[in-house]
């Protein structure tokens, strides 16, 4: 039986078998934050941390810096993927979580836009170079593999468990088992889907291609989609609507339920959450023209906050498009546009 074949079985029994998220099984996962895919879809590459920190192409650091350095130099020299979404750390990063409930008390433990990279499994493991753990790489690491009789013999109830509640340190080790190439990947190879949370996050994904590398943003747009089930934590602040209307900015923010079951399970740490920045920043334009730009700042209160209003919009005669940037923070959460009449003060 040629290799192809065995990875494909493998797959096939664990998609019938193994996972209770079965479409999971057929792809290998990748997760940073926005303006990190945004770089790696310009470049058509995916680099190890090692090369991206040289190459200074991570915007965002995603992981705890405590959990970075405790990892093997080795391991962050190569780029790295999961077998599932839904990981220990996804929990603990995805989505603008408070400063003072991060995970770790480590400030770069954060991922306010999630995107995943997927990948056909079958294929990148099928490529030369490709090696692969039954446990997390983080900290002080697991046994990596390159056999597919190794591969074959993986726990993968274990890998494809879901759930939360209080599973063991164990469990959760299994469910950040990884699939690493050395240096760099071309994305181009087996990438099959480029994930967003929803509608207004995919905005900001494709204004922000299309800003920093129209080809990229023509050669994936089509890879572009939403799909929140089974895929993402939402239990960070994060906006779910950005839009204009009757001289009015409004911005929605993400539910309140996970959210705050998040804050209350880290209530331990402090008593009262401090308020954040939200920053809105509004331009309008005449083509490719600025004609003029506002930044508004105003505090929320990051448990209670639902829907922010800005009224009284200023007219700027001659524009023609509007751009909204919203900001936790430093922390770019939406990039939106939208199209004026000509002549029509907005």
């Amino acid at each position: 039986m040629q290799d192809i074949e065995k990875i494909q079985k493998i797959i096939n029994d664990n998609f019938q078998h193994h996972s209770i998220v079965p479409w999971w099984t057929k792809f290998a996962f990748h997760y940073s934050n926005v303006e990190n895919i945004v770089e790696i879809l310009s470049s058509g590459k995916l680099y190890s941390r090692t090369n991206a920190d040289k190459l200074k192409l991570m915007r965002n650091d995603n992981a705890s810096r405590h959990v970075i350095d405790m990892t093997e130099a080795e391991t962050t020299k190569n780029v790295r993927f999961f077998y599932r979404p839904l990981t220990p750390t996804q929990y603990h990063n995805e989505g603008y979580k408070h400063p003072q409930i991060r995970y770790d008390d480590d400030l770069n433990a954060n991922v306010p836009v999630p995107v995943f990279l997927l990948f056909d499994l079958d294929k990148l493991l099928m490529t030369p170079g490709i090696r692969f753990s039954e446990k997390s790489l983080a900290g002080y690491g697991s046994e990596l593999f390159d056999s597919f009789e190794d591969f074959s013999s993986f726990d993968f109830d274990k890998i494809y468990s879901k759930g939360g509640g209080n599973f063991s340190d164990e469990i959760k080790k299994y469910r950040q088992a990884e699939i690493i190439y050395p240096e760099s990947l071309c994305v181009d190879n087996c990438l099959n889907a480029i994930i967003c949370r929803n509608s207004v996050e995919k905005t900001t994904l494709m204004n922000l291609l299309k800003e920093n590398n129209n080809d990229a943003f023509n050669k994936y747009k089509s890879k572009i989609k939403i799909h929140s089930e089974d895929l993402f934590e939402n239990n960070g602040l994060y906006i779910t609507g950005c839009q204009y209307f009757g001289n009015i900015i409004s911005v929605t923010f993400s539910d309140k339920f996970k959210r705050n079951q998040y804050v209350n399970r880290y209530r331990n740490r402090t008593d009262q959450l401090s308020p954040i920045s939200g920053k809105i920043k509004v331009t309008w334009k005449s083509g490719k023209n600025v004609l003029n730009s506002v930044v508004v700042e105003k505090e929320l209160d990051y448990e209670q906050v639902t829907t922010i209003k800005y009224t009284n919009v200023p007219k700027i005669e001659y524009a023609t498009a509007i751009e909204i940037k919203y900001y936790f923070d430093d922390n770019l959460m939406c990039f939106v546009k939208q199209p004026l009449e000509i002549h029509e003060a907005f």
